[in-house]
C-alpha cells in the first residue's frame, strides 16, 4: 500500500445490535483506543486467522508457560 493510499480514508455505517455495540465500547476502553480502533485491529487479527487456515496452520492460546489452552476455530 502506498503511503498515498493510507492516507485515504473512506467512512461506513454499521448497523449493530445494542450487544455488540456494547461489546464494542467495552474492548474500546479496555485498549484505551476508539471503535475504530477495535474494529482495524479485528480486521487485522481476522485477517492472520484466514491466512494461517489457508495455509494449514491452526491459531491457538497459550498460558504464560505456553501450555496450549484454546484454539481458535471456525473462522
Amino acid at each position: 500500500m502506498t503511503a498515498q493510499g493510507k492516507a485515504q480514508r473512506i467512512q461506513i455505517n454499521l448497523d449493530l445490535s445494542s450487544e455488540i455495540y456494547e461489546t464494542l465500547n467495552n474492548l474500546a476502553q479496555q485498549i484505551n483506543g476508539d471503535n475504530a480502533e477495535v474494529l482495524l485491529k479485528a480486521i487485522a487479527l481476522m485477517e492472520v486467522a484466514v491466512e494461517a487456515k489457508q495455509k494449514g496452520k491452526h491459531i491457538w492460546i497459550t498460558d504464560e508457560n505456553q501450555n496450549l489452552e484454546t484454539e481458535v476455530v471456525g473462522i
